[in-house]
């Protein structure tokens, strides 16, 4: 169960996390199509690079811990 969680938890991390940092239209793509999700607050869209860095960091972590 930890293996599938952790894994499940890094790939999203690492997903949101390059959408952040490369693809930030897709952010108000998503916002708009999830009316009112977390991607729709200015201070995630301002801080991108900071909020995508994070998911990264994230994600990589969860890869490490469900591969050890």
């Amino acid at each position: 169960m930890n293996l599938f969680l952790f894994l499940f938890l890094g790939i999203f991390f690492l997903i949101f996390g390059l959408i952040f940092l490369f693809v930030p239209h897709w952010i108000i793509l998503l916002s708009q199509w999830g009316n009112r999700l977390v991607f729709t607050d200015h201070d995630a869209v301002a801080h991108r690079k900071f909020v995508g860095t994070a998911l990264l960091i994230l994600g990589a972590i969860m890869f490490y811990r469900a591969l050890t």
